[in-house]
């Protein structure tokens, strides 16, 4: 590993101390570097709050000849804060490492030649996947107008969600379920279909104090549950009644999501659900949870559902995938898009 690429990776560590609370803004991290030694560190803590240089370069230190590292190229322009690009320049910052560029490409590289023109050097691109997995959804919010969906689902080792009757809980142990909040706490939006809310009564929550919750999606037409599911609680944002059945549809409601600034929604099942989601090529992400549980029946319920096809050639191949245990249970994840892969102006 290159120093510049240690350093990179701790510019990421900082990023991720805001994890889940800084959009429709990025998780951004910074580290300045004097004699290769490390002298501060900041993040983004929160939209309208300073971005992560300004965090990092305080007033009380000397970075005349200092090194910068940042994981998204600093903003050259005025928004809710003044731009950074004038912070480092003020500071006297001899040479700055960006992780990724900036994923609008009206402003990739404007950063790049505001620095150099001031004789400043830039380094681009170092360790530039990690610095890209910090910000999926608002890379393709900022960038397709849309914002980054995620399919979880929680199966046995033979592909099923359910019993007949509809009894789920629980099907993964309490490791996997508190990775499941993990998700929850990214994410701007979360989607469930109705049979799942009828029968498990979840209240889709992030189980944290004073987090702010998700906006809740019933993916449903019939809005016949109870007036008293969890779902409809108040504190936070209460469930919405939404059924998109096509890509056509679909793709209105991710713009309708987008405007409203969200830049990220959790789909959690069931398998019509899935299913729907899936047959509309609208999920970028799967994650999917498996309990070393052989369920069994033909009637038991499927992770997926929906159509029968009648060739594996039409099966969804998922790319660039991973694998990690939770407890007793594995997560499996991965792409089933492009998204993943950097765009042309980012590299």
């Amino acid at each position: 590993m290159t120093d510049d690429e240690k350093w990179m990776n701790l510019a990421c560590d900082e990023a991720l101390k805001a994890f889940g609370q800084t959009s429709p803004n990025p998780l951004v991290g910074a580290v300045a570097v004097k004699d290769n030694k490390l002298i501060s560190t900041g993040y983004h803590h929160k939209a309208g709050l300073a971005h992560a240089e300004v965090d990092c370069l305080k007033e009380n230190i000397d970075y005349t000849g200092a090194t910068i590292y940042v994981t998204l190229e600093p903003c050259s322009t005025h928004g809710r804060t003044p731009p950074c690009t004038q912070k480092i320049i003020d500071n006297k910052i001899k040479r700055v490492v960006i992780g990724t560029l900036d994923p609008n490409p009206d402003h990739a590289g404007r950063a790049v030649k505001i620095l150099q023109d001031q004789n400043i050097d830039v380094t681009t691109n170092i360790i530039s996947e990690r610095c890209w997995s910090l910000n999926p959804g608002f890379f393709k919010w900022i960038s397709q107008g849309k914002p980054y969906v995620i399919l979880k689902m929680a199966m046995t080792l033979d592909g099923k969600i359910a019993t007949k009757t509809g009894q789920s809980k629980w099907i993964t142990g309490p490791e996997a379920r508190e990775e499941v909040q993990r998700l929850r706490q990214w994410c701007d939006a979360i989607m469930v279909g109705g049979e799942t809310v009828k029968l498990d009564d979840s209240g889709l929550k992030v189980a944290l104090e004073n987090w702010k919750q998700p906006k809740r999606y019933i993916w449903s037409s019939r809005k016949d549950l109870p007036e008293n599911a969890k779902v409809f609680d108040k504190d936070g944002a209460a469930a919405e009644y939404k059924k998109p059945i096509d890509k056509d549809s679909w793709n209105s409601f991710l713009t309708e999501l987008a405007d409203r600034e969200y830049t990220s929604l959790l789909l959690e099942g069931g398998g019509e659900l899935a299913a729907n989601a899936l047959s509309s090529d609208i999920v970028d992400e799967i994650c999917f949870f498996i309990a070393p549980k052989i369920l069994t029946g033909r009637d038991s319920r499927p992770v997926v559902g929906g159509l029968s096809p009648d060739s594996l050639d039409d099966s969804i191949n998922v790319r660039k995938w991973a694998h990690k245990s939770f407890g007793n249970d594995l997560c499996i994840t991965g792409y089933l898009n492009d998204l993943y892969q950097l765009p042309k102006h980012l590299l």
